[in-house]
């Protein structure tokens, strides 16, 4: 159960130390016997490792130890595990412990113990017994005050640095680079790695590796949220400039003669196309990563390659370039709020690409021949008929046709571990980036305390990875602006996503907490990534919670909602369950995301109503622009209708939109560079409500589709009948306009 996540050897060369992230320990293996000899317990997520002058230092990455949920105490609860997280954080509660599904729930204790965010250092003299005999905290502590407010997550100590009797640290979370005398135990060096006032008191540069000239007058640190070397002057602790490299620079060295620069840049050049015309198809989801060379600069060349940074990130003043750009219906400026939009909904799914559903949409960039979820589609299954001319994914070509669809919208993540974070607004620290592949194995029973909260392809942020001002859901609470979410944020490591699950669709195993202000504004009938579970029922029970909230009794809907539809990631065809194909989970989303938009357009909120759709990631299918190319539909009576947008924009772009129809801030450098949305809206609208469009029933008849909670239960005993006729289907498909 052990991960060795950062080594380093000891100055004879006899010793190598450890970093175990998973058994929280520093482990003395002996080179030559090839044998471990010593281990010495130390903080939360050892991460990284250097030596000062015999001294081994670690730094600790992470917030909270967890522990297994355990069996309830009667028969009246499911021994599995629990429906919902028992708590927020912070809270009483997440400190405490709390009662709750008749089981005794631990409390998490003080966020900042010394065990999490510091820096320890470790006497290993006597290798057979190595002794703990310094411990330093590092950055901004949780709760402390902020260009925010106060801070949400801990500093992220991700890499270490000796040089003389120096250590330096570099903090990912608070964009800081910390030098600690290890003589005195001071730290004698802070250095905020802002690149611009125009950015001032937002975090995002995100640092991470380190190099120092031989000489120690400089420091190269990589800057993974700018894609560059930043470059400090040790002496003065002045930022002197940056050097751009590829994507995600996350480990710098200089050469042997001091002269060059070498970076690991962990997304290399990102993907390209990996589909299409003379472009071979690739199922690969991750990124080739590349090695960047570079001569040291000079001060002239730093100065151009600063600026060239700047370029590059969007750091410019681009007031002119955002009024050109800019709607009426999406203010630019922080306090405005937009006059005619008041509601905002996200409608999140999963892992497609623009090429893969989008069937010849008049005026887009497409590749017709990577079309798998189309208007006229051939679907086969070894074990089922072929079918022809099937319409899978209608109600999305519908939607895209009617209102507005992007093909120039990308998804920085590769897989949904990463993707629901960027989702919330968070770019996943290097503790996510590094680790979420040891989810794989994830064991709730093991005695190193590291696994429980390994999430692997588990999407939901943990305490681990919250960000120094948080994500969306805290942004929004400091505004002011009201959400209630369905689906999202409680898919923590090894969590049960069974048959026959509570609505929720979970069993939680382990006691890792929600953030609070989600945790009260979560709606608890309404399940997460579960594919036991159909999507007719998330939009059915999304209809009945948002009618019993805010349409019966006149309750004011809030500004903000969040909604997580998953079953496009199909699944293996289930016949029984009335998924005979790969096909029928496309097909069962599609018609959910019609569902849930033709509802809402016949709210009385629709007047002031935007709607946002995209995926989580791409999911590896082909695309002949970009592997990372995805799905953007902006629907709202006040977006240009049948319109194309070929304006660059990311995940991130929803965020800054989200944020300025508020009049907010940004939350962080992330989504303050991004585009915004503002050429998909008109100020001439069009309240027509959305009809949704059936889909085939060869594919996906919604009275077979199961309840999750009882086998006997039929879709059609409460749920309208949408796709039984197939002829009607293939009317509504025509009325699309699509291709012969």
């Amino acid at each position: 159960d052990s991960d060795a996540i950062d080594i380093a050897l000891s100055a004879d060369g006899k010793f190598l130390y450890c970093a175990d992230v998973t058994n929280f320990r520093v482990a003395v293996i002996d080179v030559e016997a090839r044998k471990m000899v010593g281990s010495v317990a130390v903080g939360r997520y050892p991460y990284a490792l250097a030596l000062v002058k015999g001294v081994v230092y670690v730094a600790n990455i992470g917030m909270f130890e967890y522990t297994k949920v355990g069996a309830p105490t009667t028969g009246d609860f499911d021994k599995r595990g629990l429906t919902f997280p028992p708590y927020g954080f912070p809270s009483k509660e997440a400190t405490e412990g709390i009662e709750v599904e008749g089981r005794t729930i631990p409390g998490l204790g003080d966020p900042n113990a010394p065990e999490s965010f510091s820096v320890w250092g470790i006497d290993a003299s006597d290798p057979t017994n190595p002794k703990i005999v310094r411990r330093v905290k590092t950055g901004l502590a949780v709760g402390a005050p902020s260009d925010a407010g106060n801070t949400v997550g801990g500093s992220g100590p991700n890499f270490l640095l000796a040089h003389g009797t120096d250590l330096y640290i570099s903090d990912n979370n608070n964009d800081l680079v910390e030098r600690l005398d290890t003589v005195s135990g001071k730290i004698t060096m802070r250095v905020k790695l802002n690149p611009s006032p125009l950015v001032a008191g937002l975090r995002g540069v995100a640092p991470a590796g380190m190099a120092i000239a031989p000489d120690g007058s400089r420091l190269y640190v990589t800057e993974p949220g700018i894609n560059a070397l930043g470059v400090i002057d040790t002496k003065s602790g002045k930022l002197l400039g940056h050097i751009p490299t590829a994507w995600y620079p996350y480990r710098v060295a200089l050469s042997p003669d001091g002269r060059k620069l070498l970076t690991i840049c962990f997304r290399g050049f990102g993907n390209g196309p990996n589909g299409g015309k003379n472009i071979p198809k690739s199922p690969y989801l991750g990124m080739k990563g590349a090695l960047v060379v570079a001569d040291i600069p000079t001060n002239a060349a730093l100065a151009g390659m600063t600026r060239d940074t700047l370029t590059y990130n969007g750091i410019v003043d681009k007031s002119a370039d955002r009024a050109a750009l800019s709607s009426p219906v999406i203010p630019t400026q922080i306090g405005k709020l937009s006059p005619q939009i008041k509601y905002v909904v996200f409608i999140t799914k999963e892992n497609h690409t623009y090429d893969a559903i989008f069937d010849r949409i008049p005026g887009a960039n497409d590749d017709p021949s990577l079309l798998r979820w189309g208007l006229k589609q051939k679907i086969t299954d070894p074990k089922q008929p072929t079918l022809e001319d099937v319409a899978v994914m209608t109600n999305h070509n519908a939607l895209a046709r009617q209102f507005t669809v992007s093909d120039n919208f990308y998804m920085q993540p590769e897989a949904s571990g990463v993707g629901h974070r960027w989702l919330v607004g968070v770019m996943p620290n290097n503790w996510t980036q590094m680790t979420y592949t040891l989810g794989w194995k994830f064991r709730a029973d093991s005695d190193a305390p590291g696994r429980r909260a390994s999430f692997g392809s588990n999407g939901s942020i943990a305490p681990e990875d919250y960000a120094e001002a948080g994500s969306m859901w805290e942004h929004l609470d400091r505004n002011g602006v009201g959400f209630r979410n369905y689906g999202e944020g409680f898919e923590f490591a090894g969590v049960g996503e069974d048959e026959n699950e509570h609505k929720t669709g979970a069993r939680e195993v382990v006691n890792i907490p929600m953030p609070k202000v989600l945790f009260d504004n979560t709606c608890r009938e309404f399940p997460i990534f579960n594919m036991n579970i159909p999507d007719q029922y998330r939009a059915h029970w999304f209809e009945q919670d948002f009618t019993k909230l805010y349409l019966a009794p006149k309750k004011p809907m809030p500004g903000f909602i969040n909604i997580a539809i998953c079953n496009d990631h199909g699944s293996d065809p289930k016949p029984d369950k009335g998924y005979p194909y790969l096909a029928s989970w496309m097909a069962d989303n599609d018609l959910a995301l019609g569902r849930i938009v033709e509802f809402l357009s016949h709210t009385p909120y629709w007047k002031n109503m935007a709607i946002f759709v995209t995926q989580d990631d791409s999911g590896g299918e082909p695309d002949h622009v970009e592997a990372q190319r995805s799905v953007l539909l902006v629907i709202s009576p006040w977006a240009r209708r049948s319109y194309v947008s070929h304006r660059h924009t990311t995940i991130l772009s929803m965020h800054r939109t989200l944020y300025q129809i508020f009049g907010m801030p940004p939350l962080n450098m992330n989504d303050a560079l991004a585009n915004d949305f503002a050429d998909c809206f008109t100020t001439k609208p069009d309240f027509t409500p959305y009809k949704v469009v059936p889909v085939d029933p060869r594919i996906f008849d919604p009275e077979k589709a199961k309840d999750p909670k009882d086998p006997e239960y039929k879709m059609a005993a409460k749920l309208p009948s949408i796709g039984r006729d197939e002829a009607a289907a293939e009317e509504a498909v025509l009325k699309l306009g699509a291709p012969p």
